[in-house]
């Protein structure tokens, strides 16, 4: 079952989205599952790399880059990453990004905050995701 999930939160920082982020990887993490991430671009998936290993000082989310010659369950990338469009899983992909994830991914989750850009951006996606097909799931935080 194809499904987009939109994580709706109270704040307009594009940082809130940070920790909800972790958490979700987390319980991924827990269950075995593959994610990739698309952030918005190289300066995003930088500090989201760095953020990810201070999360909690009692976690390990193992990570690495899209463009890495390694595996890892969690992968970084951005809309300019070489092998954005094939990457090796089709699991789940949070796109923090301003273009819709691929339509590959079994799961698309969107973390979606009050900012107005971000705002059209997730109505968007959330309308194209619909259009395909996919089973929609909005959680309001």
């Amino acid at each position: 079952m194809l499904r987009a999930d939109f994580y709706q939160l109270k704040s307009d920082d594009p940082a809130s989205r940070y920790p909800l982020l972790c958490r979700l990887l987390e319980k991924c993490l827990g269950v075995g599952q593959q994610v990739y991430i698309i952030c918005r671009d190289d300066a995003e998936a930088r500090h989201l790399n760095q953020y990810i290993w201070a999360f909690q000082p009692d976690s390990f989310i193992p990570h690495i880059y899209a463009h890495e010659d390694a595996q890892a369950i969690v992968v970084l990338g951005h809309p300019s990453t070489p092998g954005l469009a094939q990457p090796h899983h089709h699991e789940i992909c949070i796109n923090l990004s301003q273009e819709p994830a691929p339509e590959k991914f079994d799961r698309i989750i969107e973390l979606v905050v009050q900012e107005a850009d971000m705002l059209k951006t997730a109505r968007d996606h959330y309308a194209k995701y619909s259009q395909l097909g996919r089973t929609m799931q909005y959680h309001k935080l």
